[in-house]
């Protein structure tokens, strides 16, 4: 039988430059460490660059902030026709449910998709998104494009608003974290069963910590960089297989020029 890969779809960032939802301002004690059947962990502490996506009412991606008025995610979250029916909520802990709110939506106004993106290889899954009210607070960070190369020995953390095996219908998502290795190319193709294109990496616990359905686009920190974009995963809450990302560094002259082409 074939594997059945799964996409991780889910979005982000915040409401607008006028009336927002009350910002979860508390802190946990310490950064937890996973997203799939964890605990979550405070934006603030997670230095306020994730970001939820929206498409209507429904979060259905994770991102990262570049700028105050750009941030980065997944290809794939962006398959409808146009930009109509998108906005986003950053700053804040738990899933935005303000929808029924007198507030003005950050819509999203330009995207720049990887010309490479080839939804069904997997590759070039890196979108550049340009916002309509641009994101500054005391609970708003930015995040750094990747420079540096990762290695196995590599610990890096991956964040998302996407399905912990504790969510029930109705509740509220909140954001997670984990903190996961690097695995060698070479070995996470071993362990897939196929070859990987060289613009992903690969990245897992082995511990039933992974990503899942929601967190499609969100953030793989290295120090402060954005080093990789969550893409899929073989299974949600497996123990024996990687998730794969894309790699930001690899992206990173589309990356930067589209942030300056769309402009501020």
């Amino acid at each position: 039988m074939q594997p059945s890969w799964v996409f991780v779809s889910s979005l982000l960032l915040l409401i607008s430059a006028g009336k927002t939802e009350e910002l979860d301002e508390e802190l946990p004690p310490r950064i937890q460490p996973r997203i799939y059947d964890g605990k979550e962990t405070s934006n603030g502490l997670f230095g306020g660059m994730a970001v939820q996506v929206f498409y209507r009412t429904k979060l259905i991606c994770t991102g990262t902030l570049l700028t105050d008025f750009h941030f980065l995610s997944a290809a794939h979250c962006f398959d409808r026709t146009t930009l109509d029916g998108y906005h986003v909520v950053g700053g804040i802990t738990k899933e935005f449910s303000g929808h029924n709110k007198n507030y003005k939506r950050n819509k999203l106004v330009a995207i720049r998709i990887s010309p490479d993106f080839e939804r069904e290889d997997f590759i070039g899954d890196v979108a550049v998104v340009k916002i309509l009210f641009g994101l500054r607070s005391k609970y708003i960070g930015y995040a750094q494009v990747c420079k540096s190369p990762l290695y196995p020995s590599d610990i890096v953390t991956v964040a998302g608003w996407g399905y912990s095996g504790k969510n029930h219908a109705g509740s509220r998502n909140t954001l997670r974290t984990m903190r996961v290795n690097i695995v060698e190319k070479d070995v996470c193709e071993k362990e897939l069963g196929r070859s990987l294109p060289k613009n992903v990496m690969c990245a897992g616990g082995y511990n039933g910590q992974t990503i899942c359905q929601g967190d499609s686009g969100g953030p793989l920190m290295f120090r402060n960089q954005v080093c990789g974009i969550s893409t899929w995963t073989y299974k949600c809450g497996n123990t024996f297989k990687p998730d794969i990302y894309m790699s930001v560094r690899y992206y990173a002259k589309f990356i930067i020029k589209a942030v300056r082409e769309l402009g501020f």
